[in-house]
């Protein structure tokens, strides 16, 4: 499929104004284009959801590459690191401010730290984007006769897709706002990552959203890549569409009735043990009110009691009555292994060590019958990395958590097996469900309450979303302060509460599917894809 000869980008000026200026900048001018063009593009993430916004950022980035691929240019993969790292910068900047809200909390006494934190994560973080251009540039001058045109791009996708995929696991990883979540506005193209994971959809997200930037090449039928890529989208829509038709995903009539408790408690009082009967009442009071007869379960959030609940006797023996006859309430608490008598003694939670975030399953009796610890905690919120070296330990939130030991199903009778994801947990692809004991559905209990009303609660909620996707089981999520909601195996959000709202969701548990292929198989088909395109890429000439 050719006529004429086709030109690479290597060889000549891009053809469009927009194109050739963005590759001829230099200096600061061009250091401010890329962190522009990146934080454009988290305009696609939640919640604005605005695509064309990634493909603006996207296209932009490949005409700026592009100035690193003629044959005179000067350093060109230092200056491919510059441009991914700017690029990236605004991206990750615009993409992660809301965290600096985390710092503001009353009673803060870190609020100085905060600007500074969030800057420096999004200059780590856009280090893989740093990668990401560097490994562009590197390979298509190396193999300047055959990547031309859509081909170039195709090396960016497969380079984003590595990086991104390095992001996630690096240093315990931090897979936020993976290219992938840009689709969260509608559940069709979603389902792809029933197969290939959310890095197999970014793979697709950025080949698909880049490629008009070959209209700019100076090639007969420049027109094609763009068609084709269009073509594809549409082909994974409709894919996606009809799998979400084939599949039943709506509670049979035999589905246990659970009951979410947003109690709406705002992180600046949340710890105040003055408050901590009040809070409690308030949770019990919840539970029960107007609850209907087919409530089987009762759901409070992460951290709902901001103490020892499984050595606070007292208050096990008042929780059996948000407790409905035969069934179970899972609560979210920190948890040590202290003595009653030594609780009493040690005083301020800080003080507890060790000490884990945990999840309790507790019976009619008051008795816990489950417990759960999360295992992937968030470095400087919830641990401090290299606190054996560094003495300040104590200076992160109410001190250090431990570690639990990973993704693990519980199982108690008259409770259907469950997997946990305790708040940051939930983001993690494959990381989730113990693959060797499948629950029949995942509990996400977080709280989001640090980060007030602003956009992170919501790209948290698109992470439950495509972990609902990948497993092919429901997420029921339940938060302090929002978003809570019931989001069946496809990805569908059903009942919720919105940021800041206080009540309840009384719903019924949506049915698991079958094992999906990446729950079967993990990272294997996103391997065999990202094989499979550069194949494609390397061995073809002629488009």
């Amino acid at each position: 499929m050719t006529s004429g000869r086709s030109v690479s980008a290597a060889e000549v000026p891009p053809r469009l104004p927009a194109a050739a200026w963005l590759a001829s900048l230099r200096g600061w001018r061009r250091i401010v284009a890329a962190v522009a063009l990146g934080a454009v593009a988290t305009a696609a993430m939640p919640p604005w959801q605005l695509l064309p916004a990634m493909l603006v950022g996207l296209v932009g980035l490949v005409w700026l590459l592009d100035g690193r691929l003629v044959p005179d240019a000067k350093r060109p993969l230092r200056g491919a690191l510059g441009d991914g790292l700017a690029w990236g910068f605004g991206h990750f900047a615009a993409g992660t401010w809301w965290m600096v809200e985390a710092y503001f909390v009353p009673p803060a006494t870190f609020a100085a730290l905060g600007p500074p934190m969030v800057t420096g994560l999004a200059a780590v973080l856009g280090l893989f984007i740093a990668g990401t251009a560097c490994a562009h540039v590197a390979v298509v001058r190396r193999h300047s006769a055959c990547l031309r045109g859509w081909r170039r791009v195709a090396v960016l996708a497969l380079s984003w897709t590595a990086f991104e995929w390095l992001r996630g696991h690096v240093f315990t990883g931090l897979p936020w706002n993976p290219a992938g979540h840009v689709w969260a506005f509608h559940v069709a193209p979603l389902q792809v990552v029933s197969a290939t994971g959310v890095y197999g959809l970014s793979l697709l997200t950025v080949l698909a959203l880049a490629m008009p930037a070959t209209l700019a090449d100076r090639v007969v039928g420049r027109w094609r890549p763009t068609a084709a890529a269009i073509a594809v989208a549409g082909m994974v829509i409709a894919a996606g569409a009809w799998r979400i038709e084939t599949t039943r995903t709506s509670p049979g009539l035999d589905a246990p009735v659970l009951r979410l408790v947003q109690p709406n408690i705002p992180q600046g009082e949340k710890w105040l043990s003055r408050l901590r009967a009040v809070h409690f009442e308030q949770l019990l009071a919840m539970s029960v009110e107007a609850r209907p007869a087919t409530v089987r379960h009762v759901i409070w959030p992460e951290t709902a009691t901001a103490f020892l609940l499984a050595q606070s006797p007292d208050y096990l023996r008042a929780a059996r009555r948000a407790i409905p006859p035969g069934g179970y309430l899972l609560t979210g608490a920190p948890r040590g292994p202290l003595t009653v008598d030594e609780t009493r003694r040690a005083g301020a939670l800080a003080d507890m060590h060790p000490v884990w975030n945990s999840l309790h399953v507790v019976d009619g009796e008051g008795a816990i019958r489950a417990t759960f610890d999360k295992a992937h905690l968030v470095p400087f919120g919830e641990y401090l990395p290299l606190r054996a070296w560094i003495p300040l330990s104590d200076t992160i939130g109410r001190g250090s958590f431990e570690a639990g030991p990973g993704p693990r199903t519980l199982r108690v009778e008259g409770l259907p097996p469950v997997g946990v994801a305790i708040c940051y947990e939930a983001i993690f692809p494959g990381a989730i469900v113990d693959a060797t004991d499948r629950p029949s559905w995942i509990l996400n209990v977080t709280n989001d309450s640090w980060f007030g009303t602003s956009s992170g609660p919501h790209q948290h909620l698109a992470s439950a979303r495509l972990r609902a996707i990948e497993e092919g089981l429901p997420v029921i999520r339940v938060a302090n302060t929002g978003i809570s909601a019931v989001i069946d195996a496809n990805g569908r959000v059903g009942a919720s509460l919105g940021m800041g709202a206080k009540g309840v969701i009384d719903a019924a548990l949506p049915p698991a599917l079958p094992p999906t292929i990446f729950a079967r198989f993990g990272s294997l088909p996103l391997v065999a894809l990202w094989l499979s395109m550069a194949i494609v890429t390397f061995a073809s000439r002629r488009f």
